[in-house]
């Protein structure tokens, strides 16, 4: 799990988890061995089951530390992790899934030594059609890079086990029905 976790819903994004490093986050003064990660949420409610799956019941009745658009726009630009959602069993690409994908495509041309990995999160022991529609997401994901001048032999795909996200012993969610487009400058292959 990574040292700090926001969780994005509706154009909004949430701390839930990681408010000792909330400072330095906010002033970017964080040590570059800090890891932080967004987890999109599918709805209000989910945002606060994960505060409080990964940071305890909290002792008042309000939200999270709610980041300021600004933040996280810096935060993505530092650690470039664009995640493209899908309604279930679709793989369909839809406006914001596109935009998602060309907002990647634009950073990673703009950083062409980084490679480009393509992530799914589904169980081991899940259905063999879900590996299937993760494979044509990830299909459908690396075309459309390809043709926004992406070179194909440069996209890369890996499968995360969806046991290792938070809350993975709840019901599925919003990660079970995304890919994630990877660009790290400075590392050496897939993440």
């Amino acid at each position: 799990m990574a040292d700090i976790t926001l969780a994005e819903w509706n154009g909004n994004v949430w701390l839930v988890a990681g408010e000792a490093l909330v400072d330095d986050m906010l002033a970017n003064t964080l040590p570059p061995d800090i890891s932080i990660e967004i987890l999109a949420c599918a709805s209000k409610d989910e945002v606060r089951r994960l505060w409080i799956q990964l940071c305890g019941e909290p002792g008042f009745s309000g939200d999270p530390w709610l980041i300021h658009p600004a933040i996280v726009a810096r935060i993505r630009r530092a650690s470039p992790d664009y995640p493209v959602f899908f309604s279930q069993w679709s793989a369909l690409l839809d406006a914001e899934a596109l935009a998602v994908v060309a907002a990647a495509a634009a950073w990673a041309g703009e950083n062409p030594e980084a490679p480009v990995t393509l992530a799914d999160y589904r169980a081991t022991d899940g259905v063999p059609a879900l590996a299937d529609l993760s494979r044509l997401r990830a299909q459908l994901i690396a075309a459309r890079l390809h043709e926004a001048g992406i070179d194909a032999e440069r996209i890369t795909h890996l499968s995360r086990d969806l046991a290792d996200l938070p809350g993975a012993d709840a019901a599925p969610t919003a990660d079970t029905q995304r890919i994630d487009i990877i660009v790290r400058v400075g590392e050496p292959g897939a993440a």
